[in-house]
C-alpha cells in the first residue's frame, strides 16, 4: 500500500475511489416517497425518526457488522433530516441515537469512551496500549492565547514512540476489544460543549481521532476541514479500532484519498492476507466498514453533480 503524501502536494481526487462501498446509484432510480411502517410519515429512503429504510430499499441496502456499539447523542436543535448520524443507525444494528437530555447514564461504565477532544483525551492507539501520545508540550503546539476549547481549530501533533515488539502482542476478537461502546455527540461544536458539561457524559474517557479532511458539503462557520460529519467520524473511529486490533491490508487503497494525517500510517501495522479481497470481520482492514458511507457518498455525488467543488464554502475552509 502506498502511503499518501502531505495534503498540500496532492491533487484532489474522488475521495471514495477504491473504497468498498456498494453501488449506491440504486438510490438515484428510486422515485417518489414511501410511508414509514412505524410512524406513518412520508419519507424518501429511510425514516430519520425510526431509523429504518422505507419501501423496498431494505432489501437493497448493505448491512455493516461493526465491532463496537455506537451511541449517538443528538442535540435537540439538530435537524433530523439533515443529520448524517441517522445513516449509521440505518446501516448497522449496533447503533443507537438519543436526543439530549434523554440519554443513558454512563457514570458506571468503564468500557465506554467518548469521542471528544479534551485535556485528558487519548488516541485510539493508546486504548490498545500502543506507544503513541499527543504532544502536550507548549499548550499542545497552539499559538499563545489558544486553549483546549479551540483544539479542533488546529491540527494536533502526535508523537510516535519506538514501536513495541510485535511478538507477544495481545490477539483480539470482536468480544475482547478494550472498549465495548463509543459515544458520539451529533451537534455543532458550541452545542457539543454544553452537552459535555453533563456529568453523565463527562465521566467517560475522552478519545480523539486522527485528523482527516471532511468531505461534508454543508458549511459550518469557523470549523476547519478536519471537523468531520458524524458518519465520517464514526467511520474513522472504527477504522482506527480495526487497524489497531487486526492491522491494515497492504493491498487496500481505499483510505488514500481521505487525506488522513500521516501519524495514522506511522502507527498502523500492515498485515498481509492470503487473499487481497478478504473482508472477514477480524481480517486486516480491507474496507469492512466502508458501507457506512453508502448514503454519504451518494449525496456527495449528487451535490457535485450540480455544484463545482471549489466553489463550495465547505471545501474552502482553512487547513
Amino acid at each position: 500500500m502506498s502511503i499518501p503524501v502531505e495534503t498540500k502536494t496532492r491533487q484532489r481526487k474522488y475521495p471514495f475511489v477504491d473504497m468498498k462501498i456498494a453501488d449506491h446509484t440504486v438510490l438515484n432510480s428510486i422515485e417518489g416517497r414511501f410511508i414509514c411502517t412505524e410512524c406513518n410519515r412520508s419519507r424518501k429512503f429511510f425514516c430519520y425518526n425510526c431509523y429504518i429504510p422505507v419501501g423496498n430499499l431494505g432489501t437493497l441496502l448493505p448491512k455493516v457488522d461493526i465491532p463496537v456499539n455506537i451511541d449517538i447523542i443528538k442535540h435537540k436543535k439538530e435537524i433530523d433530516g439533515k443529520s448524517t448520524a441517522v445513516h449509521a443507525a440505518v446501516l448497522s444494528d449496533r447503533v443507537r441515537i438519543f436526543t439530549y437530555p434523554d440519554i443513558p447514564d454512563y457514570t458506571e461504565d468503564d468500557d465506554v469512551v467518548l469521542i471528544f477532544p479534551g485535556v485528558t483525551s487519548v488516541t485510539v492507539a493508546q486504548l490498545f496500549n500502543k506507544n503513541v501520545r499527543l504532544n502536550t508540550e507548549n499548550n499542545y503546539g497552539m499559538p499563545k492565547g489558544h486553549n483546549i476549547g479551540t483544539m479542533l481549530r488546529r491540527r494536533l501533533e502526535e508523537i510516535v514512540e519506538e514501536k513495541q515488539q510485535e511478538n507477544g502482542e495481545q490477539k483480539y476478537t470482536f468480544t475482547t476489544l478494550p472498549i465495548k461502546r463509543a459515544v458520539f455527540i451529533d451537534s455543532t461544536w458550541n452545542q457539543s460543549r454544553s452537552i459535555y458539561k453533563d456529568k453523565r457524559v463527562r465521566s467517560l474517557k475522552p478519545v480523539i481521532l486522527q485528523n482527516r479532511f471532511s468531505q461534508f458539503w454543508r458549511h459550518q462557520r469557523g470549523s476547519p476541514r478536519w471537523y468531520l460529519a458524524t458518519i465520517e467520524a464514526i467511520h474513522q473511529f472504527l477504522v482506527e479500532v480495526h487497524v489497531n486490533a487486526w492491522g491494515l491490508n497492504p493491498s487496500y487503497e481505499g483510505l488514500n484519498n481521505l487525506e488522513i494525517a500521516q501519524a495514522f500510517y506511522e502507527t498502523v501495522t500492515m498485515v498481509a492476507s492470503s487473499h487481497s479481497e478478504d473482508m472477514a470481520r477480524e481480517d486486516p482492514y480491507n474496507g469492512q466498514y466502508d458501507n457506512l458511507l453508502f448514503f454519504f457518498a451518494n449525496m456527495y455525488d449528487l451535490i457535485h453533480k450540480y455544484y463545482d467543488h471549489n466553489e463550495l464554502k465547505s471545501y474552502r475552509r482553512p487547513i
